[in-house]
């Protein structure tokens, strides 16, 4: 077995491979060659009364990837918001186990948080291949942290950007962005006065802040742009304003694809899997109004965390151990 850190990660992998390990990922999902396991959240319905007064939310997922992948692959995480300020650590914690199909032996197991990093920004970046309007040159970033940051580095890697508009409710942090971000892509980034002006100058934005609070409005979305929303649910969007007016609603998993058609709030929301897949149309204009909304899907994690082992054992990379 092999164990990986987080340096090792970073130096078997780069966020252009990850983006091709989502997209093939996502087309085997879409065309049933696939299975991705619903998240199940730990302490989702525990009594609150026998919890500590902070924890971390617990999750654990599975996926199986057929095709030319062939793996199999289980992932627990904890996202702690206390982890950044009071202990150093990220926010989103855990491990990724990558199984042998034969013999159900653990062939990998890796820091999950770098994964995520990586992870994330590739779906949507796969996203916006798909559903972004020809030409997107304009990105907006809301949340200026760790995901703002891969996500501008994956937008780069698929679009010739002419120019980032960057917005974060803490002015250092986004002073910090705009200066290390400019400097490592060599893009054009501007500081925004809020979410609004970001978006409203964007062909696609990206959004991730917490806490998670209802902040994007239809009306600051411009003919043709993309709006990427990493809640899983869209609680970025004043839902009731955004979900009944907008062009096309796009999601991650079968799963949140049937509870966001069971709310009522989105008659007929596309899996991105099937898009990918060629089963569904994605963008059918270039003035179309469309949100992705997507979390984390096991099917990305071991897409991301095969290629990462596969990578590494040609790299000599990690600490072999011997379970038996």
């Amino acid at each position: 077995m092999l164990i990986l850190s987080k340096s090792d990660l970073d130096k078997a992998v780069r966020i252009g491979d990850i983006i091709g390990a989502v997209e093939q990922a996502q087309r085997l999902l879409g065309g049933g060659r696939a299975v991705n396991s619903p998240i199940y959240s730990l302490l989702a319905e525990a009594d609150p009364a026998i919890l500590p007064e902070v924890h971390g939310n617990f999750q654990y997922f599975s996926a199986y990837i057929g095709g030319d992948v062939e793996a199999e692959g289980i992932a627990s995480s904890a996202s702690c918001v206390q982890n950044p300020t009071r202990y150093n650590l990220p926010y989103a914690v855990g491990l990724q186990i990558i199984n042998d199909m034969t013999t159900g032996m653990p062939l990998a197991v890796m820091e999950r948080s770098r994964l995520t990093e990586l992870v994330t920004p590739a779906f949507s970046a796969v996203g916006a291949k798909y559903l972004a309007r020809a030409g997107a040159e304009t990105v907006g970033i809301i949340g200026c942290g760790n995901q703002g940051r891969t996500h501008l580095q994956a937008f780069n890697e698929l679009f010739d950007l002419s120019s980032v508009m960057a917005f974060d409710v803490q002015e250092d942090v986004l002073a910090n962005y705009v200066t290390e971000m400019s400097a490592e892509t060599g893009l054009a980034i501007e500081a925004a006065a809020s979410a609004e002006a970001a978006i409203r100058a964007s062909d696609i934005a990206e959004i991730a802040i917490n806490p998670c609070r209802p902040i994007v409005k239809y009306d600051w979305i411009k003919p043709g742009a993309l709006i990427i929303a990493l809640s899983g649910f869209g609680c970025e969007l004043d839902r009731e304003d955004v979900y009944g007016k907008i062009d096309r609603v796009v999601i991650d998993s079968r799963e949140n694809q049937e509870l966001l058609k069971s709310s009522g709030q989105v008659a007929a929301p596309l899996q991105l899997a099937e898009i990918v897949a060629g089963k569904q149309s994605g963008r059918e204009n270039e003035t179309e109004k469309i949100v992705f909304v997507h979390s984390g899907m096991a099917v990305n994690h071991v897409a991301a965390g095969h290629l990462a082992y596969r990578r590494a054992q040609q790299q000599g990379l990690g600490t072999e151990f011997e379970l038996f």
